[in-house]
């Protein structure tokens, strides 16, 4: 979720909560698009991006949709398992719980949230990083595959030198970065139905629309102040990132964010990374609390632009529960604004993708399910109804 906005959030409801115990077809029902299903599907294969749009190895379009998984990104640094998923256990993921996922009509996508030092098991214990994280990710990777639905890697979590990766970083770090994506590319490489969102919120100097900003997000090299240590340190650009997937050979998509916790997309195209596969797709980060980009006026004037350009993928959105940053985010308020309504509709208009945040069972507004048995909430019911709508179109 938002940058620091969220990683607060988190601590204020989620640790409290921890301590006490699709494939959309979007051309109006053509036959050249693909119809999404609610049960185990074949996976799509040949993901690619043509023009402004997502294409699968038959050239049909697709439009994802879905939800987050969140847990994959702090379980393991905090120290007591990988997953934190309802009905789960900490350290696997039973296809019983993907099973559940998969009744969503519509929801074709999962987008796994991932820590960079758990990935490469640097100061995590053995148990929860490394080799066994990886594992772990690979096997979650597999089953939702098997279940067909797409899956967004995304490098959630980072810290530079030795430090934890507790808070989310500014920006991606050369220190480790870049090995993060070489490796991870390398295990998915041979499967386009994976994306690589290549970092989560990018917001360098904390600043909405500065041309120091974008350049530091294309280009790295800026020194920037790590959330985790303190300690400055050299950020790395998305161009060095794409660098690193494509010299293992991958030809996955990649999301691209905005700057400002992936908020602001205004100047996107003018310091589009280079990619010499040309398979980006740009990614908005859609909360009630967003302080630059929360209304129609916003999507019609920067998103719709952009969306005729490349396709415009929704990494996480978020209920209408919060509106501030910091407070606190009831389930009883979800709906009451009409935000989350507001931007699903407006996505799903422009044949966009989006994935909404989260499969989770915290007793909060964001939370889609209230319990293990995947029981609904406010805010999945609104989620599983526009999933469901969208199937038809």
């Amino acid at each position: 979720m938002a940058g620091w906005r969220w990683s607060r959030l988190r601590i204020v409801y989620g640790t409290i909560l921890l301590a006490s115990g699709t494939l959309l077809a979007s051309a109006c029902g053509q036959e050249t698009t693909r119809a999404s299903s609610a049960s185990a599907a074949e996976p799509i294969s040949g993901l690619a991006v043509h023009h402004a749009e997502l294409v699968d190895d038959e050239g049909h379009p697709v439009v994802l949709r879905g939800f987050n998984t969140s847990g994959t990104e702090y379980a393991c640094v905090e120290g007591w398992g990988i997953f934190d998923l309802p009905g789960g256990a900490p350290e696997e993921v039973p296809e019983a719980v993907v099973e559940r996922m998969s009744r969503w009509r519509g929801a074709n996508t999962v987008r796994v949230p991932l820590n960079e030092q758990c990935w490469l098991g640097l100061g995590v214990h053995p148990g929860f990083g490394g080799t066994a994280y990886q594992r772990a990710i690979e096997g979650y990777v597999q089953l939702l595959r098997r279940h067909g639905f797409v899956v967004v890697l995304d490098l959630h979590r980072s810290a530079p030198a030795d430090g934890r990766s507790l808070e989310q970083e500014q920006m991606p770090d050369r220190d480790h970065s870049p090995e993060f994506w070489r490796q991870v590319a390398t295990s998915f490489r041979g499967d386009t139905g994976v994306v690589f969102d290549l970092f989560n919120e990018p917001w360098p100097f904390g600043e909405a629309d500065s041309r120091r900003a974008w350049e530091c997000w294309r280009d790295g090299g800026c020194t920037l102040t790590s959330q985790n240590t303190g300690q400055p340190y050299t950020a790395a650009g998305m161009d060095e990132l794409i660098a690193a997937v494509r010299s293992t050979g991958a030809t996955n998509v990649l999301a691209v964010g905005g700057i400002h916790w992936a908020e602001v997309l205004d100047r996107w195209l003018e310091y589009r990374p280079r990619d010499p596969m040309d398979q980006l797709v740009a990614s908005f980060h859609g909360y009630a609390f967003n302080r630059i980009c929360a209304d129609v006026r916003c999507y019609d004037d920067v998103l719709a632009g952009l969306a005729d350009r490349v396709p415009l993928y929704a990494g996480e959105i978020g209920a209408d529960g919060a509106v501030v940053a910091g407070e606190t985010c009831r389930p009883d308020a979800v709906g009451r604004r009409g935000f989350s309504e507001r931007l699903l509709s407006w996505l799903d208009r422009h044949a966009a993708s989006w994935t909404v945040w989260t499969w989770n069972a915290w007793g909060d507004c964001l939370s889609l399910v209230a319990d293990d048995a995947g029981a609904p909430t406010g805010w999945g019911r609104e989620v599983r109804a526009a999933l469901a709508e969208g199937s038809h179109d």
